[in-house]
């Protein structure tokens, strides 16, 4: 029984520095050129990996979301029911607060989004439009909620409504899912704001996870890849 992860992270062809990062068990990322890394792990849980997003300029960015998740990786391993998740979220964005005081790093925040996986249950949470989807039987369905405003068309915005490092406390979304044998994927809006959700489903319901994960590049770089682009793929075996 093994917790299998494909994830990737990436500047993009138009952003000259990458303020997303990654975190995967006790790994983390915040590489510049992408490559896609595969990892295993047994089923030891709690088990976490999430993608954030950080914004507030070249500096304030890349230090948010990596701050972050260093923040939620050292206590992560002490979670076992959703609220200990919730509480993690807001510890987060109070370190993220604290240290955006510094005058050269106003302003600085990012999102969060990813599962928490228990031994009965997996816990799906976000702050901010950064996403979670389940993948099961050839459905993709997003799990997570943009925290952002709507267009006149009624689909979210890039300009986001609450993220961690926001002075007041932050209103994480929860879910909460059987462990069933669902796979996941979390990812940065520069994935999901450059693939449409037919796109992602495609790619996501092929049997090989590098070549889901291929093909979410390739897609993702020939529509500009405007932004930075990460994104998780996590295989959870059911409960015993």
């Amino acid at each position: 029984m093994t917790i299998e992860v494909t994830a990737f992270t990436d500047t993009g062809l138009v952003r000259d520095h990458n303020e997303d990062a990654l975190l995967v068990g006790a790994w983390s990322c915040q590489a510049a050129t992408g490559s896609v890394v595969q990892m295993r792990f047994g089923d030891d849980v709690p088990f976490v990996a999430a993608v954030a997003d950080g914004m507030g300029g070249h500096a304030g960015g890349e230090l948010a979301s990596r701050l972050a998740l260093s923040v939620i990786a050292d206590i992560a391993p002490g979670w076992t029911t959703p609220d200990d998740v919730a509480d993690g979220l807001q510890q987060a964005n109070d370190q993220v607060h604290q240290v955006g005081q510094n005058p050269e790093l106003l302003g600085m925040g990012t999102t969060i989004a990813g599962v928490c996986v228990l031994a009965d249950r997996v816990v799906v949470f976000n702050v901010g439009d950064s996403r979670v989807y389940s993948i099961s039987d050839g459905v993709l369905q997003q799990l997570s909620v943009d925290d952002a405003l709507l267009d006149e068309e009624g689909r979210p915005t890039h300009r986001i409504t609450q993220a961690l490092g926001q002075r007041t406390p932050v209103d994480p979304h929860l879910t909460l899912q059987p462990r069933d044998g669902t796979g996941y994927f979390v990812c940065s809006d520069g994935v999901s704001g450059m693939m449409s959700d037919d796109a992602l489903r495609d790619a996501l319901t092929r049997p090989d996870p590098v070549g889901a994960a291929e093909t979410i590049i390739d897609a993702t770089r020939k529509a500009g890849a405007q932004d930075n682009f990460s994104f998780v793929l996590i295989s959870v075996p059911p409960s015993v």
